[in-house]
Formats: structure tokens, C-alpha cells, sequence
């Protein structure tokens, strides 16, 4: 479910050539939106595809991309068929938790680590074992299961470090993918125990801080960081409130009230505000902020409100002036992204549950169903359906881009699709 990190304290910092083909943390370097021209617009399970790869089991994790290296997370089931169905239903889970690496010019695994855990535990069958996103840095992969903790692969698949963390109780699971800040991996776990932002010595595994978030409740948004008059800041999104944190320690810096119970959609940074949107218990809620204040600037920095047909869990993206944003039902919503006033809101070819974030390249927004319809949307003040393309797969994982291609992760198989070489 949901990553993303400020444009002007990462994606700007970066050269060129890895925003077109590094996709290295959980919605690129860039919040879902990616410099890389014609990306394919129509294509099938069988049609457009460059290579496909079966995975030993399902995850909602999505794929991340070095190079020529993609990583990924997987739960492989010990039951299989009918019966790892019925035990996937009854939120029972008895398998193996892994660790992926694959060639991304042909899909070929090049290794798997099973990371040992005492028990699985029991989830709500709308998440899996294996849900938050892995990070790299080009040097080591952080991966975190909420059934063990963080560890830190080298690109042969060594263990370099781990470090263990609960089990913590959270009968919806863990989705909450760590981020990378300089020399720290940044977690955050809102769980139905201790609730807490940490920081580690990403080389080390050490703990540099760790910030109580107690009073939270159960909610799923990674942390974002955004650049503040010079200053990054860490905002993670959580029940009722959005909170900004130093990320030299982990204290608070500003709080604004006023979003749901559960809260899944991970924050994103432009021109100059920020969005944040929640859809669980409790209604609907989307606001944009403004940056500065200190303390409860609820009454002081929301720029805007709109609190209609917000998202229970995908992440929205913003594309040139406008905000998009998709629920359950296919309802797409684009917004003005500077005032919050509504340019349209339609319902797409696919309805259905969704949970894949949205992804935003030149022109074209791509919507992810449960059911594996992937709907192509031009962007701008007008609506319109460039295409439906069907996986033919359950999908609820993010799509990853790298080399002119979407890498697309359901259930069982991993998807290279199209490609801008021959």
C-alpha cells in the first residue's frame, strides 16, 4: 500500500538516468509520477507482454527496480489450491515469507531468502504477509515484514543486518513500507499495541530514535519527507491527524486534525502544499497544507478541503495542476491542485474494489482494480478513457516503470509490459 517522498529532497537530487530506469522504493523517486515517455497504453495477459514470471506466492508488495535488478517480497503458502484459498479466507496464513531478486531484461529469478519467523499470526484477507514495499539504495535492499521486523539484504542476497520488531497484534496486517532519509531507514507501525516512528542507521541496523505515536490507531501510510524552507521534514499520515516529525529526533514538529479512523493513503508533495486524503471509518477527508507553523496549525494551514469520494486506500498523485485520486467503484476524481475545486469525477470502465496506488507518466494516469483492469486516463481538465487492460489476475499491488515498460505484480505472476526498445 502506499510511498512516496518529497520531489525537491530526492527525485531533483537525482540524476537522469535513474528517474527514467531506478524505481527504487514504493511509487519511484518521484510519488507515483515518472519523467519516461510512451509507456504502453493498451496491451493484455498475453498481449504487449516483454516476459512474465509465476512467483512462488502472492504479496501486496510492489516491485522495485535497480538497474537491471528487480526486488520483491512474496508469502508462498504451504497449502496450495482450494485450501490455500479457504485458509486465505478464514485470515489463517502457514507458509514462507521471501525475499526476491530477478533479472529485469527476462524475469528470471536470480535468488530467493526465506526470512524465518515464529508465526504468521492471522490477518484480514484483503492484506498479505508480504505487503510493505522494499527500499534500496543501489547498495542494500531494506525490506520489513511485520511478522519479524527490518533487515537488510546485500545484492547477492546476503543478510548484512536485521533487526527484530514485535510481532505487534494488527488483524488488518502491516502494509507500511520503510523509507530512506540520508543515513537513516525511517519506519513507521501503527498497530493495536505500541504505536511509533523509528529511525535506524541504515548501514547498521542501529537505532538512532524512536518517537511514540501512541493514541494512533490502526493505519497504513508510509512516510513522506518534505523540504520546509531548506529543512526536511518527516509527515506520516495516521488516525485523525497528520503529524510532521525532525528527522534528527523524531520530534514533532506540527499536527493538523481532521482525518478518518483508519487511514491508508500516503501523503504527496506539490506545488508547494501538501495533500493528504483518507477514506476508512469515518467518512470521507482531503486537504491540502501549507507549509510552516508549529504545534496544532489545523485552524492555520489548510489550504483547502474537500471531503467527498476520497480513497480508503490507494494513494492519489498529482499531475501538472490537477490531483487525482481514486476509490472503491472506480470513482476517479480530478481536482485543481492549488484550489481543491473539482474539474471531475467520473466512474471508470472498472469498478470494483482498489488498492493499487495510481501512477502518473506524461499525459496518462493509470488506475489499478482488484481485478486486475488496469484503465489508462489522460490527464487534464477533460476526461477520457485512452484504454481497459485487462491482467486477468487479482492485482493489488502498485505498478513499478523502468525502461519504458510497467512492471505489474498480481497474485501469481510478475508482468514486464511493452517496452520502448525492441
Amino acid at each position: 500500500m502506499v510511498r512516496a517522498i518529497g520531489v525537491l529532497t530526492f527525485a531533483l537530487l537525482l540524476p537522469n538516468t535513474l528517474l527514467a530506469d531506478n524505481w527504487p522504493q514504493f511509487r519511484g523517486p518521484d510519488q507515483g509520477r515518472t519523467p519516461e515517455a510512451n509507456l504502453p497504453v493498451s496491451w493484455s495477459a498475453t498481449e504487449n507482454v516483454r516476459w512474465k514470471t509465476s512467483l512462488p506466492g502472492p504479496g501486496h508488495s510492489s516491485p522495485i527496480i535497480w538497474e537491471d535488478r528487480i526486488f520483491l517480497t512474496a508469502f508462498e503458502p504451504e497449502s496450495t489450491g482450494m485450501m490455500a484459498s479457504l485458509m486465505s479466507r478464514l485470515g489463517s496464513n502457514v507458509g514462507r515469507l521471501l525475499v526476491l531478486s530477478l533479472d529485469k531484461r527476462t524475469g528470471r529469478i536470480l535468488w530467493e531468502r526465506e526470512v524465518p519467523v515464529d508465526s504468521m499470526g492471522t490477518l484480514h484477507n484483503t492484506n498479505a504477509p508480504a505487503s510493505p514495499t522494499p527500499v534500496t539504495d543501489g547498495e542494500l535492499v531494506y525490506v520489513y515484514f511485520g511478522q519479524k521486523g527490518l533487515l537488510a539484504y546485500d545484492f547477492d542476497g546476503k543478510v548484512v543486518w536485521e533487526k527484530d520488531l514485535g510481532p505487534f497484534p494488527n488483524e488488518w496486517g502491516f502494509a507500511s513500507s520503510p523509507v530512506l532519509h540520508g543515513d537513516k531507514l525511517i519506519l513507521v507501525s501503527d498497530s493495536d499495541a505500541e504505536d511509533f516512528l523509528l529511525a535506524v542507521d541504515k548501514k547498521t541496523g542501529e537505532e538512532i530514535w524512536r518517537a511514540s505515536r501512541n493514541g494512533t490507531a490502526r493505519a497504513w501510510p508510509v512516510p513522506v519527507i518534505w523540504s520546509v524552507e531548506g529543512q526536511d521534514q518527516i509527515v506520516v499520515s495516521g488516525s485523525g491527524t497528520v503529524r510532521a516529525y525532525d528527522p534528527e529526533n523524531g520530534r514533532e514538529i506540527w499536527r493538523v486534525v481532521g482525518l478518518t479512523q483508519w487511514v491508508a493513503p500516503t501523503p504527496v508533495v506539490a506545488h508547494g502544499l501538501l495533500f493528504v486524503v483518507s477514506g476508512g471509518p469515518g467518512g470521507s477527508r482531503g486537504m491540502a497544507i501549507r507549509p510552516g507553523g508549529r504545534g496544532d496549525i489545523t485552524n492555520t494551514h489548510v489550504a483547502w478541503r474537500y471531503d467527498r469520494a476520497t480513497p480508503y486506500i490507494p494513494s492519489p498523485v498529482v499531475l501538472g495542476d490537477y490531483f487525482y485520486m481514486v476509490r472503491d467503484g472506480g470513482i476517479m476524481t480530478c481536482l485543481n491542485a492549488r484550489t481543491g475545486e473539482e474539474v471531475w469525477q467520473e466512474r471508470l470502465p472498472a469498478r470494483g474494489d482498489y488498492y493499487a496506488s495510481l501512477i502518473a507518466a506524461e499525459d496518462k494516469i493509470y488506475a489499478v482494480s482488484e481485478d486486475g483492469e488496469v484503465t489508462v486516463v489522460a490527464a487534464g481538465p477533460d476526461y477520457r478513457v485512452l484504454s481497459s487492460n485487462s491482467m486477468g489476475e487479482r492485482t493489488m499491488a502498485t505498478p513499478a516503470v523502468s525502461d519504458g515498460q510497467l512492471f505489474i505484480r498480481t497474485d501469481a505472476t510478475l508482468f514486464a509490459i511493452g517496452s520502448s526498445r525492441p
